[in-house]
Order: C-alpha cells, then structure tokens, then sequence
C-alpha cells in the first residue's frame, strides 16, 4: 500500500494554469489516521483525493485522469437508506470477499440520517476506462445487495471527501455531534482477476451497452433512410417531427416533463423511476433509458426481447408520451397545424416578386381611396401619421434610456468579448436590474419586463438567477430567462414563437423592454457569421422583433481571433448596430472591463469594471459545494490594478524573481503609512539596496549598475514598482500582502 493518490487541500485548491506544478500526495497510513482523527473545517476547505495516482498540474480534469490516470482504488458514496456502517461493509464484502477497507461518515451525515464513504485498495492497477467500468459493476452489484451507492464515484476525476466533521457539527468542546469510521484489516488488497464479480458484471455491461448501441444505430438509419425516400418523392414536405426535433433539444424536454438530472452529467432520472440510480441518458440527438419502469410506461420505442429490456427516442417521442398520450397521429397532426401556413400561401408569400409586391400595393392604394371617399375620418387609411413634416418638429426631452449612458429603448446592441471575459454574466445582472427596477451599478434603469434567450449554458441559468435573488435580495422580478435553442436566421423557425412569448409577457406586465439573445452565433442555428445573407437575415427578423415588441433587442456576441479588430461576423452587423460594447478580461487579476465602442445618439467611452464573485448555492447529491458567479464592481484599487502593463522583459523579470525570493526568505515587511506610501500594510516592502545587489547577481551584463538603474526606471514609469524611503515595492498582484 506504497501508492499515494492525488490530494488537494479544498474547492479552489486548483494548479491548471500553473504547469509546472503538481498536486500533493497521500497514502493509506495518513487516510487511516485521518478516519481516526478527522479534520475540523468548512467543505469549501476540506481536503479530498482523486483516487489515481495522477498528480500533475491537469490531475483535478476529467479528461486528463481517463488518459493518464492509474487507479489504485475502488469507492462508494452511500447517502440513501440511512443504512448502519456494519450493513453497508458487510454488503460490500459479500461482493469482494475479505479485503482491507475504510470506512467512514461524510460531513453532511446526522445520527438519524447516516451517510457513509467506503475506500478499497485494489492490487491491480487500473487505466481510467477500466475504473470507470469497474466502479459501475461495482456499483450494479452492490444494488443487487440492497445498497444504492451513488454513481457518480464512477467518472475519472471525481474527487473523495476525506474524513471531516465541519465546526459547526461539533459540540463545545470540539467533539462530534455525529461521526463514526472503521478500519477493516482485511487479508490483502481487492484482486480483481478476470473471473472476479465486478470483472464478469462489467464485461457483462459492456457488451450489453453495445448490442443496445448498435440496434438503436440501425433501426435510426432506417427510418433515416425512410425519411430521405420520403423527402425524395415530396421536396416540398415539411415534417412535423424533423421540425419540433430541431426546435427543442432533449434537456429542454427533459425538464418540460420533470426528469431529474445528475449534476451536469448527461444521465437523467424519469419521473417513473422509484430507485435511486438515473438511468436515461441525453445523447444529444437522441436518448436511451435502461429503466424497467420507463419501459412499462411505454415511453419511446420500446425493446424488450428477452435481454435488458430498454427503450430511447428523440425529442418528438417525449412530446407524443407526455403530452398526447403516445398517440403519434394526434402529435404529429397537432403540431403540423401549430407549424405550417398553408403551402399556397407559402409559395405565395416566398416567390412574389418586388414587381408583383408594387403591383399589390397600387392595388391595395386604389381600394383604399374608394374607401376613404365614404370615411369622416380622411386619415382612417393613410400612413400619413408614420412621417412628420419641419413644422411638426419638437424636442423630446424626456428620457429614452433603458440603462443611462448606455443603452437606449428601441434600439439594438452588441455586447461582445473573448471567451470567458464575463458577457453572459454581466448582460444577466443587467437585465435582472432593469426587470426589478434597481440601479446597475450606479446608473439610473428604465424598469420593464425583460425577456432572456439563453442560446449557451443551459441549466447554469437557474444558479445565476437564483444567485442574483440573494444579491439584491429580490425574490421576484419580471425577468424570464428561457434556456432552449432558438433560430433567429429562418423566419418560419422560432420567430412566431418568440414573438407569441413577447405578446404573453407583456399581457401579464405591460410592452416589453429589454429582449437579450445570448448568443448571436446561436441565434444563427449554423448559418455563416461572415456571410451577408445569413447576418442581415438575422438584423432583419430582430428588427421585426424590435417593431412588434418596441424592445431593445441585445446580442451577446464573441471577438473574432484578432481580438483588437472587434465582433467577429459580416460588417452588416455593426453597421446595424446602436450601441457596442467590447468587453476585456485580465487573467492576471481576474478585473473586466465593458466600454461603449459605439453609441449612434450616445457619448462613446462609457466604462464599467467588475469583477466575477464566488457565491455557494448548496451541496449536490455527492456533498460538493455547487457554485455560481456574480458579478461585483471593481474598487479603485482594482482599477489601479488592471492599468498595470504585464511584466514581459527578462530583467524586469529577473526583479520580480529577486523580490519574491526576498519575501520567501522572510526579508520583506508590510509598506510603512506617511509620504509617498499607501496606507499602512497594502505592500510588501523590501530593501531596496539590499535587492539591487541580489539582482546584480543575478544578470551577466558587464554593467550591472547601469542595467539596475534602466530597469527601475523603465518599470516605475509603467506603474509596476515603488522606490521610496530606501524601500522598494510591487504594485498591483504582485506586492499586495493579501498574495
């Protein structure tokens, strides 16, 4: 029992951006003593173990622990049953026979709701596959004992609470309320050999995941095949299923008709399912359940021959079960009628031409004018009342903002930035304001009902929301987040449908104020960004959103790969454009930056910097903390910081190298206060002659003095370093005594 696995002490306890680091690691001597003796602190700082013996600075991915991992142990999260210690590790030894074992009691565990962690060493060493396989066997065989361990453990990078019992789970004198563990020295290691339980159950499983794979391959390229037949003899069939498949993705049905989900994984629980386990899974383009109750249900098509019985289908299977009782013909025509025009009026309205339009509108003027000669009204048909003349002219004085300074009512914006720069994030708290009628962040908002496209992020969005709630303490608000595709590119997509949305928000809280499209290249449901049709497609059918709703339509867009040449896409789009907001992101020292680029009645160069604040929402069912951002504004400070220009020249490095070795050898204090200093105690301070002679040591330049002097000189006139009073100090992440 030599091997150490993967250790990290806490949730942000993280290396990926710093390669050249590695995780600790910990043996089963130290995970003994610790079941003994457990920690005493919050779970956002407990320590925990991936149980491979993969510790590089990537080991906390997923990914990285299926390709490189080695695995020297089997585990089980026990949370349901409330089941004795002694029932759960005689369970599991029926299955592995007398093997070593710890067992102990998860943090979250009471004396009338017991939960229970068992680790195993295993004498093989297993590849990430192979432990994922045998986890789920494991897994399958312990159900059969009556245990109903949680699946979860079976994923490559899953991580394993070590024994802990929070502070405020302990009495006054430090002791548990509720904790118990067991060491069980058994004979030797787990040996899974081939003829091993958990080894002949996860062949078992593996082959029959396959056969079920493969039957569901060719009946889907059958009825393909039929649908391209169909297709052939009819081009201009429209097929109600091809279009709700289109329009509504799987997890958008899913949480329509109450399924449950595991974390962010793609396996679900049906609302037939009694036991514990989430046996459909969300391939996307279509999903599979291995449940015997969603079977009997008759959810789906059905396969029950013998063997495990299973059923799948798309999208239009749940729409037929669920809402109209498995009757196909009754969905299919219901939805056919929600969907289609008639197809003479379709060909009518898809193939006029401008001459035959300018036909119709003579035509429709001529009638008009037999019909205005018998109105009192001489203005009743006339769109005289859409212009105005000179003399007609006023000042509006009245305000016309949505958020002050920033975006106006009517209008369209972009608001666009890197990967990761924090748009969808900020767009979100804006809206949220303009719904609840707060200030954002010291500018004055227009409150109206708002309505959110959320294109990306999927069920993320529930955590954002609920996170701004506890932020501005607001439990209710005109705010309507809808996370499910939509496609703004074809007019007899979703236009309808949005705009039948914006009809319904505004029945219950008056016309519409704010419509956010998050994201723009989603909205295009795979049109080309930098082809005009596709993009003044888009423009056009939001415009029509614009005119029918009188909202101010925002997309959430991306930068294009040159960064400093703005949104990515065709020129149309800026060319559309009200206002643009390009967003930067630091990741240095986390700080954002949203600036007005353009503004068509506005003051270009409006700025707001903020940062991204960690909010916990809650344990998942594994006993990990889920968590969200919101986002926060920066203080000056902050600001100061993100003016800072990065540290890029090998002797401007080579000081930072001499100041952090003297801070690591003890040699630095916190920046005294008086002339020329911040306040007492922001920086750490070193001396400054005593740093001059350890960075002459360290460059091979003949003048070292000379090189001092341009190296201070060049650093202090871009505002990363301080020399005052025989002191010298970094500024910004670098020097704070926070770091």
């Amino acid at each position: 029992m030599s091997i150490t696995f993967l250790k990290a002490n806490g949730s942000y306890d993280t290396k990926i951006n710093q390669p050249e680091e590695k995780y600790e690691g910990i043996g089963w001597q130290e995970i003994k003593e610790l079941a003994e003796t457990p920690q005493s602190t919050t779970k956002l700082d407990a320590a925990f173990i991936i149980p491979s013996s993969y510790k590089e600075h990537d080991g906390r991915c997923h990914q990285a622990q299926k390709e490189h991992g080695k695995y020297h142990m089997l585990a089980i999260d026990v949370d349901d049953g409330n089941h004795s210690i002694d029932f759960v590790l005689g369970s599991v030894e029926a299955i592995i026979g007398d093997c070593y074992m710890v067992a102990y009691s998860s943090s979250s565990a009471e004396p009338d709701n017991r939960k229970w962690r068992v680790l195993i060493p295993i004498k093989n060493e297993l590849s990430g596959k192979q432990y994922s396989q045998y986890q789920k066997a494991f897994f399958d065989l312990l159900e059969d004992e009556g245990i109903n361990p949680d699946h979860v453990l079976a994923r490559y990078g899953q991580v394993i609470y070590l024994p802990n019992v929070p502070p405020e789970k302990r009495d006054e004198k430090g002791n548990p309320n509720f904790y118990e563990s067991k060491i069980v020295k058994g004979k030797a290691a787990l040996d899974i050999t081939d003829h091993h339980a958990i080894a002949v159950r996860a062949k078992m499983q593996s082959a029959e995941q396959e056969r079920i794979k493969a039957e569901i391959e060719v009946e889907r390229e059958k009825r393909k095949a039929e649908r391209e037949r169909k297709l052939a003899e009819n081009p201009n069939l429209v097929s109600p299923i091809e279009e709700f498949n289109a329009r509504h993705s799987i997890e958008e049905l899913f949480l329509r008709y109450g399924y449950e989900q595991k974390g962010n994984s793609k396996s679900w629980k049906s609302r037939y399912q009694s036991t514990g386990s989430y046996a459909t899974k969300n391939f996307e383009d279509h999903w599979v359940s291995l449940s015997g109750s969603d079977v009997s249900a008759g959810v789906g098509n059905k396969k029950d021959d013998g063997a495990t019985p299973y059923c799948w289908g798309d999208a239009f299977s749940l729409f037929v079960h669920y809402e109209h009782n498995d009757d196909l013909a009754n969905a299919v025509r219901a939805y056919g009628q929600e969907i289609n025009l008639s197809k003479e009026e379709y060909k009518k309205e898809k193939h006029m031409s401008a001459e035959e339009i300018f036909k119709q509108v003579n035509e429709q003027q001529s009638a008009s004018e037999v019909e205005q000669s018998e109105q009192t009204d001489e203005n009743g048909s006339s769109l005289m009342h859409t212009v105005f003349s000179p003399s007609q002219a006023k000042p509006i004085l009245k305000n016309n903002y949505i958020i002050k300074n920033w975006i106006s009512k009517g209008q369209m914006s972009v608001v666009y930035g890197p990967s990761n720069s924090g748009k969808s994030f900020m767009c979100l708290d804006a809206c949220f304001c303009i719904a609840a009628g707060l200030e954002w962040h010291g500018n004055r908002v227009n409150q109206g009902p708002v309505l959110y496209l959320a294109l990306e992020g999927g069920l993320s969005y529930y955590n954002r929301v609920w996170a701004l709630r506890e932020k501005y303490e607001v439990d209710e608000a005109p705010l309507y987040v809808r996370p499910s595709p939509v496609d703004l590119l074809n007019k007899d997509a979703n236009l309808r449908e949005v705009a039948l949305l914006c009809k319904e928000i505004k029945e219950k809280h008056g016309p519409l104020q704010l419509l956010c499209v998050d994201t723009l290249s989603r909205a295009m449901a795979g049109g080309n960004e930098n082809g005009p049709e596709d993009m003044t497609a888009v423009i056009k059918h939001s415009d029509l959103l614009r005119e029918y709703t009188g909202a101010h339509v925002m997309f959430v867009h991306h930068s294009g790969k040159n960064v400093s040449a703005g949104a990515r896409g065709h020129s149309s789009l800026r060319a559309a454009t009200d206002a643009e907001i390009e967003l930067e992101h630091d990741k240095d020292n986390g700080i954002r930056v949203a600036k007005t680029t353009k503004q068509r009645d506005l003051e270009t160069g409006k700025e707001f910097v903020f940062k991204l604040s960690m909010r916990e929402l809650g344990e998942d069912e594994d006993g990990d903390q889920v968590t969200t951002v919101v986002v926060e504004q920066a203080e000056s400070n902050d600001l100061k910081d993100s003016k800072i220009k990065p540290i890029t020249s090998q002797n401007h490095k080579k000081l930072l190298e001499t100041y952090r070795q003297m801070c690591g050898d003890g040699r630095a204090k916190g920046n005294p206060a008086g002339t020329g200093f911040p306040e007492a105690g922001r920086f750490w301070c070193v001396d400054a002659e005593i740093a001059q002679e350890i960075f002459k040591g360290k460059i091979a330049i003949k003048d070292k003095n000379g090189t001092w002097r341009d190296t201070i000189k060049a650093m202090e006139k871009n505002g990363q370093i301080v020399i005052n009073g025989g002191l010298l100090w970094f500024l910004g992440k670098h020097g704070k005594m926070k770091n």
